[in-house]
């Protein structure tokens, strides 16, 4: 049995617990890392807890049903995602190997160009800035500029989470999110863990793409970013 029904609270009271801002019933990580937090459960209780928690920011959460949100509270975003995770290994890439595009290791100095990307593929967010300090992220250039990327967040027992992968529009069906993603299994496997991810129910193009990759979807989230009236 996978460990990932309710991942984002696993990890933060496991492999990522140094990371938590914690409360009684409820954790985050640090808003510059990423707006994941989580609930023991599902309760008023632990909405109050997690409002003594987070003040005036925001917090992500997911839910496994339609979530009732208590009085007190404004939802800011509000999307479906499957949660899809790597059922087997997916099958060798087809190009030469000459061909492959060219997979770097992203660092900090990367961030700026990294929340250009971000913004260009997600309109109205931006990156967290510290991001990278929950994994690694790798990226491609393309004339010297990045054009692709995706990293590495949630850790939990047996399980490592891929995240952010994005192409910069124009760039798209050169094969750059499928390296990343390539590269970011590879890494994962290695260590023994299983790959999962998150992605928008109504984003066919990138769900068809893990699909191909070997990932099949496990449940549907509702996430919800919600923060104090």
């Amino acid at each position: 049995m996978l460990p990932l029904d309710n991942a984002v609270w696993t990890a933060l009271t496991t492999k990522q617990a140094q990371h938590a801002h914690a409360s009684a019933l409820a954790r985050r990580f640090p808003p510059e890392m990423t707006l994941l937090g989580a609930l023991a459960a599902n309760t008023a209780m632990a909405f109050d807890s997690l409002a003594q928690l987070i003040q005036r920011d925001s917090v992500t959460l997911y839910f496994t049903s339609p979530p009732q949100i208590p009085a007190g509270w404004e939802i800011v975003r509000a999307v479906e995602l499957h949660q899809m995770v790597q059922e087997t290994q997916a099958p060798p890439p087809s190009a030469e190997p000459d061909a492959a595009p060219e997979v770097i290791e992203l660092t900090p100095a990367d961030v700026p160009e990294m929340g250009v990307l971000y913004i260009a593929t997600r309109p109205g967010r931006t990156l967290c800035q510290r991001i990278q300090k929950l994994g690694q992220f790798l990226g491609i250039r393309e004339d010297g500029k990045l054009v692709a990327m995706g990293g590495l967040r949630l850790h939990l027992a047996g399980c490592r989470e891929i995240t952010t992968v994005a192409t910069m529009p124009g760039h798209e069906g050169r094969g750059y999110a499928t390296a990343i993603v390539r590269s970011l299994i590879e890494r994962i496997r290695s260590r023994g863990d299983r790959p999962f991810l998150t992605v928008r129910s109504d984003n066919t193009r990138a769900v068809e793409l893990y699909r191909r990759l070997g990932f099949k979807e496990r449940t549907l989230l509702y996430s919800r970013t919600i923060r104090r009236t």
